[in-house]
């Protein structure tokens, strides 16, 4: 039986890119606040969210056109990217990093990350679902910015 990353990756799409996605930037988060605390164990971090992000983009190239993404694919630009996979990954780690704050007692930075997470999910899923999509990249880039800032400071 061959079984190629191909076939491993067959199904489910969406997910997996999102999923790695996350997990790039979680590992990546946790690296940076590592190694800028001078702890070695930041270096495994950072090499496994490259991992997590060549893994993405290997998935995101080998998208057959068979697949219900694989038209959205061969015309995906780096906007579009932003809007699509990586704006929703930024949610999903704004709220559940929110919530797993403000359950551990940091009430306010887990107050400040889930509002944060909701106003991105407002503004491009809510009130922006007619914006052109580098207005969304861009609001998706600064979003991102914000929420790696709270992360290395909410340490």
């Amino acid at each position: 039986m061959d079984v190629t990353l191909s076939n491993i990756f067959s199904g489910g799409w969406y997910p997996m890119l999102a999923g790695m996605l996350c997990l790039s930037m979680f590992f990546a988060r946790a690296g940076l606040r590592d190694v800028a605390n001078s702890f070695l164990e930041g270096i495994l971090f950072v090499a496994l969210a490259v991992f997590f992000f060549c893994a993405h983009l290997f998935l995101l190239l080998d998208l057959s056109i068979q697949s219900s993404l694989g038209g959205l694919a061969a015309d995906l630009n780096v906007w579009q990217w932003l809007a699509l996979i990586y704006a929703p990954s930024l949610i999903f780690l704004f709220i559940v990093m929110g919530a797993m704050s403000f359950f551990s007692r940091q009430h306010q930075a887990g107050l400040v990350k889930l509002f944060f997470g909701l106003t991105l999910l407002c503004y491009l899923f809510m009130i922006g679902n007619n914006w052109p999509a580098d207005c969304k990249g861009i609001l998706t880039i600064l979003y991102g910015g914000v929420w790696f800032n709270l992360e290395l400071r909410t340490a």
